[in-house]
């Protein structure tokens, strides 16, 4: 189901790309093994966002703009003006250098 949702899936190198991604979400987010399945496989392009410059700057903007981290994975298909104007924070919270 992940292939068929993701096709680019399949060029990703799963030790330098996916690994980090799937361990980030699962200790920065408390995802649980069956959380983490099902939200890949219902959502796989999940696995297409970068992890320094879309997961890591929301979650920071989200604990700074005190909302539930979860938001992360809610809102990650969003511009990053978008996503911090939806969690109340300054239009360039995401912004990565």
């Amino acid at each position: 189901k992940v292939v068929v949702g993701f096709p680019t899936v399949i060029g990703l190198n799963f030790e330098s790309n996916i690994v980090p991604k799937l361990n980030f979400l699962q200790e920065e987010l408390g995802l649980s093994d069956s959380d983490l399945r099902d939200r890949v496989v219902s959502f796989p392009t999940l696995l297409g966002y970068s992890l320094e410059k879309r997961f890591r700057p929301r979650l920071k903007a989200c604990r700074t703009a005190g909302v539930d981290d979860m938001i992360v994975l809610y809102r990650i298909s969003k511009t990053n003006i978008s996503f911090c104007k939806s969690i109340g924070a300054p239009h360039y919270c995401c912004a990565t250098e």
